[in-house]
C-alpha cells in the first residue's frame, strides 16, 4: 500500500488520517494535547498558471522539506493533496502549534524562487485545532480546515486558531 505522496515524499491524505486517528487515541489516552494543522499556499493557481507546472512543484516540494526540516521528527506531515498540507503535532497545544507554524511561515515568505520577469516568493496560511474530549477526528479536521478558512478570509499569509465561538 502506498503512504507517501510521489512528489514530495511526504504522507499521502489516507495515510494523514490514519496517523491523525492514531496520535489521537494516543494523546487522549495519555491525557496529552494534540493539535492538527492544515496549510495551504496562498495563490497557488496564479503560481501554475504564471510561471507553470514545474515551478509549481518546486514551491510544493520546497514547502515540504522546509516543514520536514523545521518541525518535529514527532510530528506528521502529509501532503493532503494539490497544494495542501496536514500535519499532526502530538503534545502540542494549540498556542504552541500555532507559534511554531507561523514561524515557519515567516521564514517560507522569504525564500525566492529565480524566475523570470521577477523572482518567486510564496506564503501560506494555516488552520490549527486543538483536540477537544467531545471532537472526533472529523470535527477536528473539520475545524483545522474552518480556522484555515478563516485565515485566507483575514487576508492569507496568517496562522489561525480555531475558536469553537465560530460555530
Amino acid at each position: 500500500m502506498f503512504v507517501r505522496d510521489s512528489l514530495t515524499g511526504l504522507y499521502n491524505h489516507t495515510h494523514s488520517l490514519q496517523l491523525l486517528e492514531d496520535a489521537s487515541s494516543r494523546a487522549r489516552r495519555d491525557g496529552q494535547p494534540l493539535c492538527f494543522a492544515m496549510i495551504d499556499i496562498d495563490h497557488f493557481k496564479k503560481v501554475n498558471d504564471t510561471y507553470g507546472h514545474p515551478m509549481g512543484d518546486r514551491v510544493i516540494k520546497s514547502l515540504a522539506l522546509f516543514l520536514k526540516q523545521r518541525l518535529r521528527k514527532t510530528d506528521h506531515i502529509g501532503r493532503y493533496g494539490g497544494e495542501e498540507f496536514a500535519v499532526v503535532m502530538p503534545d502540542t497545544t494549540a498556542q504552541n502549534a500555532a507559534k511554531v507554524l507561523d514561524e515557519i511561515r515567516e521564514r517560507f515568505s522569504e525564500i525566492r524562487y529565480p524566475a523570470h520577469p521577477v523572482d518567486l516568493a510564496c506564503t501560506f496560511s494555516c488552520g490549527i485545532a486543538e483536540l477537544t474530549p467531545s471532537a472526533d477526528i472529523k470535527s477536528l479536521t473539520q475545524q483545522a480546515d474552518e480556522a484555515l478558512y478563516n485565515a485566507k478570509h483575514a487576508g492569507r499569509n496568517r496562522v489561525d486558531k480555531f475558536r469553537p465561538s465560530q460555530k
